[in-house]
């Protein structure tokens, strides 16, 4: 754990007062915060491309000394192996939801006082108390992040009956036109939850063989899978696909990137969902750097930009203060950003307890 700095002479002090004034995204960051902070380090930090701005990290580093080394991966299953084969040189992993559970249960991660990070009084109030997020020595496992269910968002121009069930995805006109992410996770969950599973995330073998069933069906109209959702948005801007499978708010992503209108469609299955947030890996030696960069991270302010660029609800009150002071209600309303209560009804994303047969399954479909 690193030295907490000395006092700091008063020039030294109004120097880092102005570096604060001057990223105004801290807000929640008092002077005090600052004049106190750790000795310059970098976290490494496995995550995915929506968690963070490059100029976030560059911000942070610039008025606490902590900075990060963000190294993205696709899903759960490949977080959770990565820190399984690599341990202490990971000091963060964000994870999903039942799979922050997982790796606590195998003493990948360890607990941390939620109420200790400078950011979290800023917190929904059902954001600190996941029960599954709650560790057997009072801590908690995840700094909690973002949620959405998974959603399908097709282009009317060519898609001319709004696909309401997980089904129609499977109809031969949509041949090399649907993106999704590679996730064998949730795909399966969502297949899981299109053949009717009992519990879609911990299927029985005939509960995975018409799961499977279904993907194959999917296979010959899925487009590509991609690492991250920023490129399904891409994929449905440019047109080259006309359904995407992704999260809430992705209709004013393509929107932005110059993309056509997109409408989203709720199967009538039922979805699938995920909350998310940030853990402090076992071997990590950097528990204080944690709570700091995290505080630092998680502002209202950057949670609001972070927002406005994914389109995913974040788990920040006040962050939703902070959009709607910007005349951002209307947005974020429709994206359900005040409605966090609806993350926890959700079926969601969690490890199989086959996670074997279905990666076999996944590889099985689609080639991997």
């Amino acid at each position: 754990m690193h030295d907490v700095l000395g006092a700091t002479s008063r020039a030294a002090f109004l120097r880092r007062a102005a570096a604060l004034a001057a990223v105004g995204a801290l807000g929640s960051w008092g002077v005090e915060d600052a004049a106190a902070r750790p000795q310059s380090t970098t976290l490494q930090w496995t995550t995915w491309a929506d968690h963070f701005f490059p100029q976030q990290i560059a911000q942070v580093k610039k008025v606490t000394g902590i900075g990060a080394k963000a190294t993205l991966f696709t899903d759960d299953a490949a977080g959770y192996l990565k820190l399984k084969q690599h341990g202490a040189p990971i000091d963060m992993l964000s994870a999903d939801a039942l799979w922050v559970t997982k790796e606590y249960k195998e003493k990948l991660v360890q607990s941390f006082d939620i109420n200790d990070i400078a950011s979290a009084k800023g917190l929904y109030s059902v954001a600190k108390q996941v029960p599954f997020w709650k560790a057997s020595d009072g801590g908690y496992l995840a700094y909690p992040k973002g949620w959405s269910m998974s959603i399908i968002y097709y282009n009317p121009k060519y898609v001319k009956t709004a696909p309401t069930s997980w089904e129609a995805l499977t109809d031969k006109k949509y041949r090399g036109k649907i993106v999704a992410e590679n996730s064998a996770s949730a795909l399966f969950a969502d297949a899981g939850v299109a053949v009717g599973a009992k519990d879609p995330t911990n299927m029985s073998s005939g509960e995975l063989s018409r799961a499977k069933d279904y993907l194959k069906a999917l296979k010959p109209n899925v487009l590509k899978l991609v690492s991250q959702g920023d490129e399904v948005v891409r994929a449905l801007a440019d047109e080259s696909a006309w359904i995407g499978i992704q999260w809430l708010g992705t209709e004013f992503r393509v929107k932005a990137a110059g993309g056509p209108l997109v409408k989203p469609a709720i199967p009538k299955e039922g979805t699938t969902g995920w909350i998310d947030g940030e853990m402090l890996t076992a071997g990590s030696k950097q528990k204080s750097a944690f709570i700091t960069f995290v505080g630092a991270m998680e502002t209202p302010e950057w949670s609001a930009k972070l927002f406005l660029k994914n389109g995913h609800p974040m788990l920040n009150e006040k962050a939703y203060k902070v959009l709607v002071n910007q005349g951002h209600k209307e947005l974020a309303d429709k994206s359900l950003y005040n409605k966090p209560e609806l993350a926890m009804k959700m079926t969601l994303w969690g490890p199989s307890t086959n996670d074997q047969a279905v990666t076999d399954a996944f590889n099985e479909v689609f080639g991997g």
